[in-house]
């Protein structure tokens, strides 16, 4: 089934999801923005937790970028900066100002509540797995593409951490397998940054970039992956 962002569809190009939080969406020039296709609020990155600030955000960026949105809240067990008490009634709260729906697959209570609210509100729903410690094997890799499918994501993301290349080459190879799975899948850490670059050709719908501050090990900013992505022609 193709999947559909606004005006994009989906797996077409390498698409670029720039990572923000609230004080960049106040001092981030619109043209800045120009070259991004999406962008991911890091509410676990806001400096303020408070809800009516959190959808002022939302609602400001969505005015002023004029961008999918992708909304994010994430468990610190996934790399979360701060803990947060609320999760949900965040995610509720942001749903009507986002596109698309992060949250972690083993964040399953939470998960189920939230899915509901997407599908009655028709926004994408991305199950996302992360590990900064290794990249499991394959098999497992299989069991969090089957467990989040199950819970009803529409997209997969995976993110794990690369000792060395082969860890990096062998989440690619399994992205290629899965390319016609909506998946979303990078090598996280020094070793796995090519990841940024190269996962789209294997069939990851998306590549994160920082805007102010990395949000994970390795991440490029969204200036180096316009750059690359242009000079090799993937763009």
């Amino acid at each position: 089934m193709d999947l559909y962002i606004c005006n994009y569809k989906l797996g077409d190009v390498p698409l670029i999801a720039g990572v923000m939080t609230d004080s960049d969406v106040f001092t981030v020039a619109t043209n800045y923005m120009s070259s991004t296709d999406l962008i991911e609020l890091r509410v676990d990155m806001f400096d303020n937790l408070a809800i009516e600030h959190v959808e002022h955000i939302f609602r400001t960026a969505r005015e002023k970028f004029k961008k999918p949105i992708i909304a994010t809240v994430r468990d610190t067990k996934e790399g979360g900066q701060k803990w947060i008490s609320d999760r949900t009634g965040i995610y509720k709260a942001v749903i009507p100002f986002a596109d698309l729906i992060d949250i972690e697959i083993n964040s399953e209570e939470l998960f189920s509540e939230i899915s509901s609210h997407c599908a009655n509100l028709r926004k994408l729903l991305i199950g996302s797995y992360h590990n900064f410690q290794e990249t499991p094997d394959d098999d497992f890799l299989e069991q969090i593409i089957s467990k989040g499918k199950g819970l009803g994501a529409d997209i997969i993301k995976i993110a794990a951490y690369a000792k060395n290349a082969d860890d990096m080459i062998r989440l690619l190879v399994f992205t290629h397998k899965h390319k016609h799975d909506a998946v979303i899948t990078m090598s996280v850490g020094d070793k796995g940054s090519p990841s940024r670059i190269v996962s789209p050709l294997f069939g990851s719908l998306f590549t994160y970039g920082y805007i102010r501050q990395p949000s994970a090990p390795g991440q490029l900013s969204v200036n180096e992956l316009i750059y690359i992505l242009r000079r090799l022609k993937m763009r």
